[in-house]
């Protein structure tokens, strides 16, 4: 039964990446010749070759290369070889390779696309190998970042970092525009906004003469990709909204919280004109100064750190605005598993690996990312790190997405899911959110209620 699953859950991700095709940036199926890079096998008498997978396609990357070029260079008989990709295409990547029962001895992840893996039989549990650890324990890592790796009582994911959106603003721009601080409310970000975007003739929003058409400069910018559903789950978070309901059956959406949600987002596209519509770089953007607010996560510091060095952009970070009632962002983590068709004889070095990346995880700090290991968490080093207190203050109330086994059939960015089309509807096309709200909610169901 398994089998046929996996082959049927091959299938959606290949239609599904072809599909996006006319919807969103290109992204490559795999086949089964190229899909899965190779898994090495240690050389006669040489080194033991780990082959390690990660999404990270960033300034990230670079960091998580680095640490693994430092074990390799202290441990020359374990050689890491990091292979990196886009997320999507990775898990692409995977599942073809474990389909013909290889897979990379490590693969990264986050919590909420664990689920569909462990169903499928492609994950290892790690609760024996843990059991016999001094570094990879629950007491050594914060609560929230460990028990997302637990599944039905379970645990298969060893916790890196946690990640959520907030706020970066141009210091300069708000300099000159008289802002004192960074908005913190919903009503403060509107203001705040109108007071950062300007046309060519000098005039911002409300103000007689404003010219929407020849804006020069945005307030904030707006994302047109998953990230857009990223910021509703944030608003419908803030709302007190479900998704899916405890027996994970059906969606339990309350259909007038969620257009309220989305109705913020697209206003200020379109009724505000504090947004651009159809935004595709927001980094470029907002370095560019067309933009004088970002939403992103922590992964973006780098970026910007290293344009303070080069260029002199002065930037800060805010936590994500408190829009309706209750603080709530969404949130992710990364996360690292074992596969269930990797070399059983290379377990134990690839969990070494892991316990020395748990313990040298400071350097992981670099990246934006908030470690998940407490002693590098808590130490007086990264509390002091530029622009990572706003994050910090966001992780009580940061919202991670339900754990389904259906995560790529309703959340998947490469592909016509019902979190992209509700998305790309309400913020590229100005569909009514009472509508798409409530076409999404019946079409989850009809995923969840389906075997």
């Amino acid at each position: 039964m398994k089998i046929r699953r996996l082959w049927l859950f091959i299938a959606l991700l290949v239609i599904g990446s072809l599909a996006l095709a006319a919807c969103a940036a290109p992204v490559s199926a795999p086949t089964s010749e190229e899909a899965a890079p190779p898994v090495a096998e240690s050389g006669e008498g040489g080194p033991m070759t780990i082959e390690f997978w990660g999404g990270w396609t960033g300034p990230d990357g670079d960091i998580m290369q680095s640490l693994v070029d430092q074990w390799n260079s202290e441990n020359p008989d374990i050689q890491v070889n990091l292979t990196v990709q886009q997320w999507s295409p990775l898990f692409d990547a995977f599942i073809v390779s474990a389909s013909a029962k290889e897979s990379p001895d490590i693969l990264a992840m986050h919590p909420q696309e664990m689920p569909q893996f462990v169903e499928l039989g492609l994950l290892n549990p790690l609760d024996d190998i843990v059991a016999q650890s001094d570094v990879i324990n629950a007491d050594n890592y914060l609560a929230s970042a460990w028990d997302a790796n637990i599944y039905k009582g379970a645990l298969y994911g060893i916790p890196l970092d946690l990640h959520m959106h907030g706020l970066y603003y141009n210091e300069d721009l708000f300099d000159a525009a008289g802002i004192d601080a960074p908005p913190t409310t919903g009503d403060e970000l509107l203001e705040v906004a109108r007071k950062l975007t300007v046309d060519a003739n000098g005039k911002h929003p409300g103000e007689d003469g404003f010219d929407p058409e020849t804006v020069e400069q945005y307030g904030i910018n707006m994302h047109t990709n998953h990230h857009a559903f990223f910021q509703w789950w944030s608003l419908y978070n803030q709302l007190g909204g479900k998704l899916i309901s405890e027996d994970g059956k059906s969606c339990v959406m309350d259909l007038d919280k969620a257009a309220q949600a989305w109705q913020f987002l697209q206003d200020l596209v379109y009724k505000e004109g504090v947004a651009p519509q159809g935004q595709t770089d927001y980094a470029r953007d907002f370095l560019s100064g067309r933009t004088a607010m970002l939403i992103d996560g922590p992964w973006r510091m780098p970026a910007l750190e290293a344009a303070h060095e080069e260029s002199g952009f002065n930037w800060g970070s805010s936590v994500y605005p408190l829009v309706f009632d209750e603080p709530a962002v969404w949130g992710s983590s990364h996360m690292f598993t074992l596969p269930t068709y990797a070399d059983p004889a290379k377990q134990e070095a690839a969990f070494k690996f892991l316990e020395w990346l748990a313990a040298n995880s400071a350097a992981w700090a670099k990246s934006g990312q908030l470690p998940a290991f407490k002693a590098v968490m808590e130490s007086e080093e990264f509390q002091s790190m530029y622009g990572r207190k706003a994050f910090i203050e966001m992780m009580p109330y940061e919202k991670l997405f339900p754990n389904t086994p259906k995560y790529s059939e309703i959340f998947a960015s490469n592909a016509p899911t019902p979190m992209m089309l509700m998305a790309q509807n309400i913020m590229l096309e100005q569909a009514d959110p009472a509508v798409e709200v409530k076409t999404a909610c019946d079409t989850i169901t009809g995923i969840l209620s389906t075997p």
